[in-house]
Parts: C-alpha cells; sequence; structure tokens
C-alpha cells in the first residue's frame, strides 16, 4: 500500500531528521472483505466518533474501501487485511481508540497476523547524490559496489532483527525528491516493520495479545527511531 510524500518537501540545512512520519497498523485475516464495511455501520458501532468528518470523498471498490478524516487518520480495507493509517502530529491515543474498539467489536475475525509499519523520511543537504553516498560510503563502508568503475545510481540496504515476540525489518533506500522549486534533493527514507504472528493463539488470547500490541506501539515506534538516530546516524 502506498503512502505519499508530503508536497514541496524541502530538505533541511544543516543535515536534520525531516519530521515526517507514516505510521500504518495492518490486520490479516481471509475473511476480510470491503463489502463487510461502510461508514454507517463502523459510526453504529461506535468505532468512528459520530463528530468525524470526512476529509475526502470515500473511495469503494469491489477490491478497496478507504476512508480519510480530519483528524488525521485513514482507513484502507482490502480483500483479506485492514489497515489503520496516521500521520506524525494527529492523535496517536485516537488510532488506539479506534483500533480497539474495531478489534472488540469485530471478535469473530480469525486474525493471522497483524504488521507495525513506520516510515520516517531524513533529507540530505548538498549534492543529490548524497543519499547514494552515504549508503555506499558511510552505511556500508565499502567500494566493492563498484563494477567496471561504475557505481551504483540507487542503492536499498535491508536489515533484519529477529527480536523473539515481534521481528523487526529496516528497510533503507536513497531517493530523490523534487522541490516546489522543481530542484531535485537528496533523502534516505527509512522504513521499519514489526511482524506479530497470531496463528497460535486461541481466540480470547488473541483478542487479548492485539490489544496489548496495540496499546504499547510506541515502545516500537521509540525503538525503530533509536536505532536510526544512535546506530545509523551516528
Amino acid at each position: 500500500m502506498k503512502i505519499f510524500f508530503p508536497k514541496n518537501f524541502e530538505p533541511q540545512k544543516p543535515i536534520k531528521i525531516y519530521d515526517h512520519h507514516d505510521i500504518m497498523v495492518t490486520f490479516f485475516c481471509g475473511t476480510i472483505n470491503p463489502s463487510q464495511f461502510n461508514l454507517v455501520i463502523l459510526r453504529e458501532l461506535g468505532i468512528i466518533p459520530l463528530d468525524w468528518q470526512l476529509e475526502k470523498p470515500i473511495i469503494s471498490k469491489p477490491e478497496l474501501l478507504q476512508f480519510s478524516f480530519k483528524e488525521g487518520i485513514n482507513i484502507f480495507i482490502a480483500i483479506g487485511k485492514i489497515s489503520f493509517i496516521i500521520k506524525k502530529g494527529s492523535n496517536y491515543v485516537d488510532l488506539q481508540k479506534i483500533i480497539i474498539r474495531f478489534i472488540d467489536k469485530f471478535n469473530n475475525y480469525n486474525w493471522q497476523k497483524i504488521q507495525l509499519n513506520i516510515r520516517r523520511l531524513m533529507s540530505l543537504p548538498g549534492s543529490k547524490d548524497n543519499g547514494e553516498k552515504f549508503m555506499r560510503e558511510i552505511l556500508l563502508n565499502s567500494d566493492k559496489w563498484d563494477i567496471l568503475g561504475l557505481k551504483p545510481v540507487k542503492m536499498q540496504v535491508t536489515f533484519h532483527y529477529p527480536f523473539l515476540q515481534n521481528p523487526l525489518l529496516i528497510n533503507i533506500t536513497d531517493i530523490k525528491v523534487k522541490t516546489k522549486e522543481n530542484k531535485i534533493k537528496s533523502g534516505l527514507l527509512f522504513r521499519g516493520t514489526f511482524h506479530y504472528a497470531l496463528e497460535l493463539k486461541s481466540t480470547i488470547n488473541k483478542i487479548n495479545y492485539l490489544k496489548l500490541i496495540i496499546n504499547n506501539f510506541s515502545k516500537n515506534i521509540e525503538l525503530f527511531n533509536t536505532i536510526i538516530e544512535k546506530k545509523f546516524l551516528v
């Protein structure tokens, strides 16, 4: 699922973490279908507050249902999964309440797994090639990627941390971003994914485990940011 970059992204100087996060929580279940949901149902069940207003018209297709609210929370329902998305600056507590109410009201679904996806955008000053330079010369610290005198024009690295309860994947990609003046700037995109398997848990334990994950997902966000700031950027 694509989460769009902020418009007119302008890299900061000196090197600075651009203060833009996207956080997406996705639940997977084979019997989920967009046709099973609509805004009226979600409001009647108390999942979506009655005073929340749509930021954009509802997108309704056989394979996708999308709600975008002015409060900064989006809901995507596709075949086999449902995702809740929030941008940094919006209220995390609102997101947690909505997800927990959803879990309570739809406790008949046999959830198979849950993913917490975090995206963080970092800008780099100077040359538009500084993202690739950071990846090759600082992060990987090697010239062996040059082939026949040519350097890679784009790089992507993935790290896997096998934490017992929630394995973490961190993907780092050098990116090019166009500013409002149509200038090309360099940047790094960090994406983290925490995986939680649910297959071996009973229904009651599964619901309680899901709530525990949601109530504590801020700790995962903190861990992800700490790894970036204390390990990759030092």
